[in-house]
């Protein structure tokens, strides 16, 4: 895999929370891929189309997709019935995720048509740490492909204000400034996020993270963003799309060299996202309904650097 390239407003938030040397030494971490996807239980993907973004997702109990290395590359073989929400030949990023084992990879590459399924050919990927993940695991006994069915609503439709209010399990989707898609997880307790249907103002906390602010930093160039909320009782997903601007508000005095740190609190404040949203949509369907793991707690801040490290 080659090293990540970080672009202009990706260095410049590392370089506002002093993470650039941190980021540098993760810029060639790939991590447990391969192992990662076989156990997903959840993959969102997304592409470009235009100014808009095409939303994907495949749920149920793993594998829901294969990997193996090929050279510089991963190979991830998907079900080919994500062609009705995702273009073949065009750039295509992603997150395969299993919160109830806190585990959850980056990858994006193009996707190609295979014949009897699709074929992401990653030139990037990476693995996430197992913070902030509400522990569920999906329902069902064999995959489905989502969302079914995508309805405009309005952003005061009482659904998507009940969602976002109760919302632990987010995906935020940005574009990069060469043309692809990047998902990364949200995730919180219920309340941090914030939205006001009558502005369409919209707004979460930004918990300290790895470092590398691939997603800010993706919004620090075009602005653009899709918030997708899970509705985990029934399997749908609430979907913002507007424009959001971040800001860096934890200043440490030396130069952040560690991906993970070992906090005083559960939740330490990275930043503020702040924004509107132009359209909402209700994706009925996008993934089976997810149930709550009862014995496992949610990895935060607070855990030990060995506890939050991929494993």
């Amino acid at each position: 895999m080659l090293p990540f390239r970080y672009h202009e407003g990706q260095r410049a938030v590392q370089s506002e929370a002093n993470s650039v040397v941190c980021a540098d030494k993760l810029s060639t971490w790939v991590g447990p891929v391969v192992q990662y996807v076989s156990i997903a239980d959840l993959i969102v993907l997304a592409s470009p189309d235009g100014p808009a973004l095409r939303i994907g997702a495949v749920s149920g109990p793993p594998p829901l997709a294969t990997a193996q290395e090929a050279g510089d590359e991963i190979l991830v073989s998907l079900p080919r019935d994500l062609l009705r929400w995702l273009p073949a030949g065009g750039r295509c990023g992603g997150i395969v995720i299993n919160p109830a084992e806190a585990r959850r990879s980056r990858i994006a590459g193009i996707l190609t048509d295979a014949g009897d399924h699709l074929e992401l050919q990653c030139r990037l990927a990476f693995t996430n740490c197992r913070k902030y993940m509400t522990p569920t695991q999906s329902t069902g006994t064999r995959p489905q492909v989502g969302p079914a069915e995508t309805l405009p609503v309005g952003l005061d439709d009482p659904w998507i204000g009940g969602v976002v209010s109760r919302g632990e399990t987010a995906f935020l989707v940005s574009t990069t400034p060469d043309g692809g898609a990047d998902v990364s997880h949200r995730g919180g307790q219920p309340g941090f996020l914030r939205f006001d249907p009558t502005t369409g103002a919209i707004g979460w906390t930004e918990y300290l993270g790895d470092g590398m602010f691939v997603s800010t930093g993706n919004l620090r160039i075009s602005g653009r963003f899709s918030l997708l909320v899970l509705d985990l009782d029934h399997g749908d997903a609430a979907r913002l799309d507007g424009e959001a601007q971040y800001q860096n508000v934890r200043e440490d005095r030396k130069a952040r060299v560690d991906a993970l740190i070992q906090a005083g609190e559960p939740f330490p404040v990275q930043g503020r996202m702040t924004g509107r949203v132009h359209a909402a949509y209700r994706l009925s369907g996008f993934c089976l309904p997810r149930t709550r793991v009862a014995a496992r707690v949610r990895i935060t801040s607070a855990d030990t650097t060995e506890v939050q490290h991929p494993q």
